[in-house]
Order: structure tokens, then C-alpha cells, then sequence
């Protein structure tokens, strides 16, 4: 047989019996097989009808909207809209902030967001106020009730912010946003108040008001009386992140505070600083000799720790001295002279005291 007549073979119909065998065996293998005939004849019709339906029913829907196709994330619209806003905005889940935005962040003083972002949320709530948050949030976030909350900064200062809560659809989560009033409102009642809400001592600015008056007295004294010296101690705790962390960083400000008030004269001022927690104003100090006493009454009580219920806790304290009038003559260069014995004093390892005397 040719290569001709083999083409010409393959190409030539079979008869009408060997295609009813041939249709025979398919029905039945797909039969055994379970395979629905009918279905794949008419799939492409089907199919058909099925894109004509789901249109019809889109167009005819009048809850559909366009942004239910759209393939936004979240991230986008917190880093393009919360974190321009002139509002400080913190949003929570399951009672940990996952997100500050910048002002918030710069409210908080927060210097490292992501690490903040693991501590619960009430690590940055003044203690008083965690029941007022936990028991309005509720009405908070389904009232639409405005609540004022007092906020506390990574380095200690308490700031009200009156916020409003969003509540966000998560099944896995309880989780939502807090909007707070600018960062100029909610610095105000902190400036214009002249004493630590968490202590009651005269805060930093009073604490400036005060030096520079201890300064004028003896600048205006009688030129034919001698002048007497002034000290300004800075005090910082460093090992206060330790407390932080334990929950117990208020209760030890506290009991410092307390002991030191009730330990050193009454014309003294002990103050709450911004970033040194303390601040003392010894005026009226007769010679050296007094001075060098009154400087080892405050580091006593400080090296004697801060006792609760069941243990004493050990400060490490970086403490610096600067005296009027030698070689300060000014208020402003007491505290700063005071800052710079302050930062030596943390780079001394056996020394926790610096007198200020270049």
C-alpha cells in the first residue's frame, strides 16, 4: 500500500456500525466513570448564562458601589491621611497601640514607635485614669461620647486630651481609634499649670521662676551683707526604665518626692523636672561646709532606695550640682551648668554625684 492510499484510509468516514460501537463504549465508560454527558455539551452555554445573570444583578443593585472592587490597604490610607493630621491619632487592638501618628507620637515623646507599639495601652493612661477609659469606652466608641483623657508621656509628663473613639470591624480583634484635639489644646492645661498633677510639686517652669528669684535677692542684696550661695541639684534616675516596666515608675516618683519634701528645709524647692525627673533649690546656704552637708542629706535619701509592701527597690541616680556665685551668676547658667554635671555624672561609673566647677 502506497503513503497515498494511507492518507486517503485515515481520511475516509466509518461506517454507521462502527460508530454506534463507538458511541456505545463512550456512554458506557462514562457511565462507570460518572462523568455527566449533558453538562459538558452544554458547558460553554451555561457559562454564557451565568455572566448574564451576575451582570444583570450588578447593574441592577442599587447598594453596589465602586469601591467595593477596589484593592486599597489600610497602610495606605493611615500613612497618607491619619499621619498628616493635626489630630493626635492612636489606634488599639486587643488593648495594644498598633499605630501612633506623628503627633501623637511627638505628644508621647516617643522615640522608638515600634517599640512602643508592644507595651499595652495603659502604660501610656495615667493610672487614675484607666477606669474612666475602661468603663466610657463603650458609649465612647457607640455614642459618639467625647471623653477627656489624661495621657502620660515616655518621659513623665501628663497631658488631657479629650478624644473621640471609631470603632473597627475586626472578628479577630477588638480594635479601634482614638482622635484626639489638636496638640495645641492639648498642651495647654500642662504649661498654664504651675504644678505636677502626679506629685504636686511646682513643675519645671515654676522651678525656673523660683531660681531667678533666689538670684535676684542676693544681686540686689545690701552690697555691705555677704552673699550667701545657691545650689540647683538636678537628680536623674537611671535605672527609671526598670520601674517602667515593672508598673512602678509612678509610685517611686512619688515616694521620692514625699522624702525628699519632708527631709530638707522648708525654703528649699524641690521641683519635677521635664527630663530630669527632679529638681532642688537650695538658697540662703552660709559657707561650703553647709553646703557639702546638705548635698550628703539628699544623697542618703536617695542611696536609702524606695521601699513598698514587700521589697526595697535600689535607685541609680546621676545627680549634678551648680553653685551661685561661683562660677554661675545667672539663673539660666545654674540650670544649665547643672545639665552639664548631670550628663558627666552618668559617664562616671563610681560616681553618682558632679559639682559643676569650670
Amino acid at each position: 500500500m502506497s503513503d497515498m492510499d494511507i492518507c486517503l484510509d485515515l481520511e475516509t468516514p466509518p461506517n454507521e456500525k462502527d460508530q454506534k460501537e463507538r458511541d456505545l463504549a463512550i456512554l458506557q465508560d462514562a457511565d462507570r466513570l460518572g462523568i455527566d454527558l449533558d453538562a459538558l455539551e452544554n458547558f460553554h452555554n451555561n457559562e454564557k448564562k451565568v455572566e448574564y445573570t451576575e451582570k444583570n444583578n450588578t447593574t441592577q443593585n442599587d447598594e453596589y458601589k465602586f469601591w467595593y472592587d477596589l484593592d486599597v490597604g489600610l497602610k495606605d490610607v493611615v500613612d497618607l491621611l491619619m499621619n498628616d493630621s493635626a489630630h493626635p491619632i492612636i489606634m488599639v487592638s486587643d488593648d495594644k497601640p498598633v499605630y501612633f501618628n506623628y503627633v501623637a507620637s511627638q505628644m508621647l515623646e516617643i522615640s522608638d514607635v515600634k517599640s512602643a507599639c508592644g507595651d499595652p495601652f495603659l502604660s501610656f493612661v495615667a493610672k487614675e485614669d484607666w477606669g474612666v477609659l475602661t468603663s466610657n469606652i463603650g458609649e465612647m466608641l457607640t455614642g459618639g461620647k467625647k471623653q477627656k483623657i489624661k495621657l502620660k508621656s515616655a518621659k513623665g509628663k501628663l497631658i488631657y486630651v479629650d478624644f473621640h473613639a471609631i470603632y473597627l470591624p475586626d472578628s479577630k480583634r477588638f480594635t479601634f481609634i482614638l482622635v484626639g484635639d489638636h496638640q495645641e489644646k492639648s498642651n495647654k492645661p500642662f504649661f498654664n499649670n504651675l504644678y505636677d498633677d502626679l506629685t504636686g510639686l511646682p513643675n519645671f517652669f515654676l522651678f525656673e521662676d523660683r531660681v531667678q528669684m533666689a538670684v535676684n535677692n542676693e544681686n540686689y542684696k545690701d552690697a555691705r551683707l555677704p552673699k550667701d550661695l545657691i545650689a540647683v541639684v538636678g537628680v536623674n534616675i537611671d535605672n527609671i526604665e526598670l520601674f517602667r516596666r515593672l508598673r512602678l515608675e509612678d509610685f517611686v516618683l512619688k515616694k521620692i518626692a514625699n522624702t525628699l519634701v519632708l527631709s530638707l528645709k522648708k525654703n528649699y524647692t524641690v521641683a519635677r523636672g521635664l527630663k530630669y525627673p527632679f529638681w532642688i533649690l537650695m538658697p540662703d546656704i552660709a559657707n561650703p561646709h553647709d553646703l557639702d552637708l546638705e548635698l550628703k542629706k539628699i544623697m542618703s535619701i536617695l542611696k536609702e532606695g524606695v521601699s513598698d509592701n514587700f521589697t526595697t527597690h535600689d535607685l541609680v541616680v546621676s545627680v549634678g550640682v551648680s553653685v551661685f556665685p561661683n562660677p554661675a551668676r545667672s539663673a539660666k547658667k545654674l540650670i544649665e551648668q547643672s545639665i552639664s554635671a548631670i550628663k558627666e555624672a552618668q559617664d562616671q561609673e563610681n560616681t553618682s554625684l558632679i559639682m559643676f566647677h569650670k
